[in-house]
């Protein structure tokens, strides 16, 4: 249904960058709307997990035409609700790179988040052995920061599938309270495109239960991820969005011990910030629940992610001995290459370049597994996988420094702002700048 309603601010998307913005716009009093694609989503367990959230509308995997796999939700809160906890800061050396100061945005971001570091009474034995091992090469792995109350977490280590205990922030959090000052929630609700007359926004297009309807808006922010936001942009007339994207391209390698392995630990409790600067690599120990170990390790690939598939998911598990299993996955900042088009595939392989650089991170991975008594004949790479697509809206290109698009008061905040990868859990940064984004948006409209 229509409405004649005119809002100050539509945010679309939920996720960390537009749970941030809609939070930050409401406590100010403004007239909010948050459009979202998805329902709220309350299961947790990796099997209600995997069939609902990693999946296309087919019942397939996201996967690239290049075989990467792609991490993505359509959910109220969208990835943080299956993210891993992780607040890392990025290094100076990249914001320098994109030539943006966020110290104070960050030091808000990382109070607002309640990042802390992971405590040593939470890693467990296979992680530790990684550590030993990781230090006998002379490598020393600190524990990673992360937007989890540790009072409430078991350690359960299956962040990625709904955090059973409500440790885990999610921007959930945000949503709630932007709600609590006021503003309006529209679920279930696809935005195709931005509204706008004269070069300027004055509202957006929406699906819902098949039907089309519009809501107008004197500022629309998109904070759709980095793969439904370009489409949009694209639909709207801004046809440079989503020429290039980055992934964050990540390959895990697992091996067997005799006698100690990760399962069922926090994953990435530590990380090794060595090879951050200078190769642009994020080494962390890694592991899957045994169901998602079985398309990584014995290359069992449905086409579709029935019951039936699952089952037989299940049956295979019985081959990948968890319990003595310790894994180790490194981040690349890969190549912005590709597009993502309008049908929702994208167009992504690797570079050369990225190639050698997930070659050398497996050799990483592999050194650190057998130093920690991984036995070598064991030794197997996973899957090309991301879970951060970034840098389909970068700043400079399709976005202005203040984030706003060629159409007069459309706005972008989310991971496709990005000008470079970061090769690292990317929340505190794109909460940070959201923060930025909202800062300027409340001196500036």
């Amino acid at each position: 249904m229509t409405t004649k309603q005119v809002y100050d601010y539509i945010v679309v998307g939920s996720g960390p960058g537009g749970a941030t913005v809609a939070k930050e716009l409401a406590e100010a009093k403004k007239k909010v709307l948050i459009v979202e694609y998805g329902p709220r989503f309350t299961d947790k367990g990796e099997i209600k997990v995997i069939n609902k959230l990693f999946l296309d509308k087919e019942k397939k995997l996201l996967r690239s035409d290049g075989g990467i796999y792609i991490g993505q939700t359509r959910i109220l809160g969208g990835t943080s609700y299956v993210a891993m906890g992780g607040a890392v800061t990025p290094p100076d050396s990249i914001l320098k790179e994109w030539k943006i100061n966020l110290s104070k945005e960050l030091e808000s971001a990382r109070e607002d988040l309640r990042v802390k570091l992971m405590p040593s009474h939470l890693i467990g034995e296979g992680t530790q052995r990684i550590i030993e091992g990781a230090r006998s090469l002379g490598w020393e792995m600190k524990p990673t920061p992360k937007c989890v109350d540790f009072d409430k977490c078991t350690g359960c280590g299956i962040c990625m599938y709904g955090c059973p205990t409500g440790a885990k922030w999610t921007s959930l959090e945000f949503v709630d309270k932007a709600i609590e000052n006021g503003a309006d929630l529209l679920l279930n609700s696809e935005v195709r495109k931005v509204l706008h007359e004269n070069g300027k926004t004055v509202g957006v297009s929406f699906t819902n239960n098949g039907s089309t309807s519009k809501v107008y808006g004197k500022n629309i922010i998109l904070s759709a991820g980095a793969i439904e936001t370009p489409k949009i942009l694209q639909n709207s007339g801004v046809e440079e969005a989503g020429k290039g994207i980055a992934l964050d391209v990540f390959q895990s390698t697992f091996g067997y011990t005799e006698d100690v392995g990760m399962k069922n630990e926090p994953v990435m409790a530590v990380y090794l910030d060595k090879f951050i600067e200078d190769k642009g690599l994020f080494p962390s120990p890694y592991m899957y629940p045994t169901l998602t170990l079985v398309r990584n390790m014995l290359d069992f690939e449905p086409k579709k992610y029935s019951g039936l598939n699952q089952l037989r998911a299940l049956v295979k598990t019985r081959k990948v001995k968890a319990k003595r299993l310790i894994g180790m996955m490194t981040k690349i900042r890969d190549e912005i290459t590709g597009e993502v088009r309008t049908d929702g595939t994208i167009k992504k392989a690797l570079t050369k370049k990225d190639q050698e650089s997930l070659d050398e991170a497996h050799e990483i991975n592999k050194k650190i597994l057998l130093a920690s008594r991984a036995k070598s004949e064991t030794i197997t790479r996973g899957v090309y996988e991301s879970g951060h697509p970034c840098c389909t809206a970068p700043i400079g290109k399709v976005v202005d420094e203040n984030q706003e698009t060629e159409i007069s008061n459309l706005f972008v905040s989310d991971a496709s702002v990005f000008p470079s990868p970061l090769g690292m859990p990317p929340i505190l940064t794109i909460v940070a700048l959201s923060k930025k984004l909202s800062n300027y948006l409340l001196a500036n409209t």
